[in-house]
């Protein structure tokens, strides 16, 4: 079933507009998302952020509401808390409570990732007994599963937005009895003007001689924090089948830095690989790369490879079913893997990005796409979101 097109009505008025998330910084990819939604939001409304921790830097024309943060571990016993919290500390004089928490009290949900519940159901025969039993006994299981299940309840007055159609139709596959039209498509964007202004400004070769890399380096970067779900043990593996050496892969972000360090060692490449840690201003590290890369095993819509391709780099990135933001690629804008689990397929991309006639043509494709695909949209159709749940009330 199709889900919902874009038909509400224009807002008349100015709004005061509770966001709630636990983490208001732009680390993460849900993060990002609702700051620059957040910060679009203040030019015409009162925007107030409900959140545990938050960087002053962000919240500036916002109003900043602490949430306790009595259990920072384990997660769920955190989002419960912050559930809790959240439902006693938004008050009535809210037009709209816009989450992006699982919580149980919203107006309008931005869903950032697939169903709990699609872990358990899309495994099969006796795996998928025992994952049910493991997670009917566990209390981290109930609480997420029952979370999921007061979000998708039909209710009037409510409405979800998908930041991809893959996880709007997830969210059907699992709860068929959620109306298509309670879920809208609103896909990430990227932030053009300071694309422009870093692209403008980054001087390339002193960039790339700052990260250590040679004149004739094929620097390849790589861009996530959970590098097992982001494919990072098999782009290391295809990395070890090419035989040019001058590929040096770069990596930003990530949690379990010293066990990958130890598995390019085991590979034979650890020469070629720089893990960068995390890294604030991304965006030269983009401009300086040859390459951009994302295997990514699932992953709603990750924002790296939108805004690798607007700052003109090649890219490499999973197709639909595993990664969201291939769903925009539809004229060879970046090479897209159909088995991110393949990594002689990973190899073969890498290698197609050697020569630089192609580098060329796809970083062109890609920029094109990118300067279509800017935040402005995203705010659009989240405040026709909240136009269409105040004209239903």
């Amino acid at each position: 079933m199709p889900i919902s097109e874009n038909n509400s009505p224009n807002l008349t008025k100015k709004l005061k507009i509770a966001v709630l998330v636990r983490n208001f910084v732009t680390t993460g990819g849900a993060e990002r998302y609702a700051f620059h939604i957040s910060k679009r939001l203040t030019a015409d409304h009162e925007v107030h952020i409900f959140c545990q921790t938050w960087d002053e830097k962000l919240t500036t024309d916002m109003t900043v509401h602490r949430i306790p943060r009595p259990l920072p571990k384990p997660s769920f016993v955190n989002l419960l808390i912050f559930s809790w919290f959240c439902k006693r500390r938004v008050d009535d004089s809210f037009d709209i409570i816009y989450s992006h928490e699982r919580v149980q009290r919203f107006d309008v949900l931005s869903i950032h990732c697939p169903c709990y519940r699609g872990f358990l159901t899309k495994s099969q025969g006796l795996r998928k007994i025992m994952l049910w039993l493991r997670e009917l006994t566990s209390p981290r299981g109930l609480a997420y599963l029952w979370l999921e299940k007061t979000q998708y309840e039909a209710k009037p007055g409510r409405l979800l937005i998908a930041d991809s159609r893959m996880v709007g139709d997830d969210v059907l596959d699992n709860y068929p009895l959620l109306p298509p039209e309670y879920i809208k498509v609103a896909y990430p964007g990227v932030d053009l003007d300071e694309i422009d202004q870093a692209l403008k400004k980054t001087d390339r070769e002193s960039t790339r001689q700052q990260f250590g890399l040679k004149q004739d380096d094929f620097a390849l970067l790589f861009v996530g924090t959970e590098f097992k779900r982001k494919g990072l043990d098999f782009l290391l593996q295809a990395l070890s089948m090419i035989k040019d050496k001058k590929i040096k892969l770069l990596i930003a972000g990530g949690k379990e830095i010293r066990a990958y360090q130890d598995k390019a060692e085991q590979l034979g490449i650890a020469g070629q690989v720089s893990f960068l840690g995390k890294i604030a201003d991304i965006y030269p590290l983009y401009i300086m790369a040859d390459a951009f890369a994302l295997p990514t095993l699932s992953d709603p819509c990750p924002i790296a490879p939108l805004e690798a391709m607007t700052c003109g780099t090649p890219t490499i990135m999973s197709a639909s079913s595993y990664c969201g933001t291939a769903e925009h690629v539809q004229n060879n804008e970046a090479i897209v893997i159909q088995n991110p689990r393949d990594s002689e397929e990973i190899a073969r991309a890498i290698e197609e990005l050697l020569n630089q006639d192609a580098r060329r043509e796809y970083a062109k494709k890609g920029r094109e796409l990118g300067k279509t695909l800017g935040w402005k949209h995203t705010t659009d159709i989240t405040l026709e979101a909240f136009a269409q749940v105040i004209k239903n009330r």
